[in-house]
């Protein structure tokens, strides 16, 4: 097997695990809601009362329990305290959810410098290792300020993966492979994320009565729930210490297999710039060495920057409900159960990860065809668009399964379009590829970030139907600027493609 096969497999393993530990939460939200948040709810909650949709909701939920109620059997004070605290909770919750993609968004740029600067062995191992730990820290959290402080720190450790996978990519990869190798490392995140919420509820139910956390100490909670559907004794801090401990694996495997560069390519700093020598070449190309407000200063200035910073923002902003919002949404709406919920999620995850096997094939293809600004620009538009349509439909649709058919839809036209993200960005930025990376991450995941809680703030106004259209009206604008993505202009003009 050539060797940069061998690194980009790695490095897609990495990605799955980075999904994994990213995504799990979502999964366990209602029981980690139940453990910290609820049982300190104010016994009123008078300045967030139920809308009359909250109400009826609740009301049809409990004549589906119980078919024997009178048709005009309305909520007991009890029952609307308890659907109160459980809305107050969400909106707290919604902070928990949101906290990891601020974090590692401002520190995408940062981690991708460092990555361009040191090497991408070297910080992706490290990152590996960083967010293993605390990820496995997450099962002893107490409160929701714990909880809120591990959610930053992950998004901090997380924040340089793909920036330096990104840079190992563009090191290993031919012009005309960079789609395909950063598909299938796309591909391994979406795999990862695809296979976390069943594998986390599956986890949760197997480790109930398995001691880990309370070997160390016992959290003082009182377990208090007013979601009928969560799994009891369901042991969510078992499954973040399992987890994280696998992470350290995954970051001893990284470091054993992974090398910056190929052989005979090195790097050596002398006196102020970056000389890349080569096998083949007889003298070495001297190369600027940028700081890290000089990288910036670059990004800052490239129109094609903003519009690919705009594109990921309003992209994330929709695409995050699936990870943060969809368990949440499938159990309000359609009252569907913690394992079916965790098996839809799946779904619609496991049906964008063939977007992504085919989104590399495509945009090198596309390149190769109509030249890079179209090859690069095209598929973006065309796939965003898709995705606008797909949300804009979902108000319309009162099956359960034509909601998760139309949310597949999207999640496999956004991995289809990520291909050509990160092709595009290797394309324009040369020498700064990590920098470029983080740029566009970093505004992606703001939008990430800002998601679940400006998403529950409209469904609680709203309703769940509102806010999938202002996710059909984000993809909109996302397949603007997409359209408008030039890859001909490199990001610094000193860089020769």
């Amino acid at each position: 097997m050539p060797q940069r096969y061998l690194i980009v497999a790695v490095t897609a393993f990495a990605a799955m695990w980075l999904y994994i530990d990213r995504v799990c939460i979502s999964t366990l939200a209602d029981d980690i809601k139940a453990d910290l948040i609820i049982p300190i709810a104010p016994d009123s909650v008078r300045e967030d009362p139920l809308t009359p949709d909250e109400t009826a909701g609740l009301i049809k939920k409990k004549q589906e329990k119980n078919p024997e109620l009178r048709e005009d059997t309305g909520l007991s004070s009890d029952e609307v305290l308890a659907a109160q605290q459980k809305k107050w909770a969400d909106a707290k919750m919604s902070y928990a959810l949101g906290a990891f993609f601020f974090t590692y968004a401002l520190f995408q740029i940062p981690m991708g410098s460092l990555a361009d600067r040191f090497g991408a062995r070297r910080v992706l191992a490290l990152s590996i290792l960083a967010w293993s730990l605390v990820t496995a820290a997450t099962g002893f959290v107490s409160s929701i300020f714990g909880l809120l402080v591990v959610r930053l720190l992950l998004g901090v450790s997380e924040a340089g993966a793909y920036p330096a996978a990104a840079g190992l990519v563009k090191n290993w990869a031919k012009p005309n492979e960079r789609g395909r190798f950063s598909s299938i490392v796309a591909l391994g995140g979406r795999v990862g994320g695809a296979i976390a919420p069943w594998l986390t509820a599956a986890l949760a139910g197997a480790l109930v009565g398995v001691a880990m956390v309370e070997l160390v100490f016992t959290p003082p909670i009182s377990r208090v729930t007013a979601n009928p559907h969560a799994v009891p004794g369901a042991n969510w801090r078992g499954v973040f210490v399992v987890y994280g401990l696998c992470g350290l694996g995954v970051a001893t495997l990284f470091w054993l297999f992974v090398r910056d560069r190929p052989p005979g390519s090195v790097v050596v700093p002398v006196s102020g710039v970056d000389q890349v020598a080569h096998s083949d070449q007889a003298t070495a190309r001297p190369i600027r060495v940028l700081t890290f407000r000089q990288r910036l200063g670059l990004l800052a200035r490239a129109r094609n920057m903003w519009l690919y910073g705009g594109m990921q923002f309003a992209v994330n902003m929709s695409w995050a409900f699936v990870v943060t919002l969809l368990p949440t949404y499938l159990n309000e709406a359609f009252n569907v159960p913690l394992a079916e919920r965790g098996r839809m999620q799946s779904m619609v995850l496991a049906v964008g990860c063939t977007g992504m096997i085919f989104g590399g094939i495509v945009t090198d293809a596309l390149r190769a065809r109509l030249g890079p600004r179209l090859g690069r620009s095209l598929p973006l538009g065309v796939t965003l668009s898709g995705c606008a349509i797909a949300l804009f439909l979902i108000p319309a649709f009162s099956s359960v399964w034509l909601v998760i058919a139309a949310l597949g839809l999207m999640a496999f036209l956004v991995d289809l379009h990520n291909p050509t993200v990160w092709s595009f960005a290797q394309d324009v930025g040369g020498r700064n590829v990590g920098a470029a990376i983080g740029w566009g991450n970093m505004w992606g995941n703001l939008g990430a970030g800002l998601s679940p809680i400006v998403l529950t703030a409209i469904r609680t106004s709203a309703g769940w139907n509102a806010a999938f259209i202002f996710c059909g009206v984000a993809f909109t604008i996302a397949a603007i600027c997409g359209s408008l993505l030039d890859a001909t202009k490199p990001v610094d003009p000193d860089d020769c493609h």
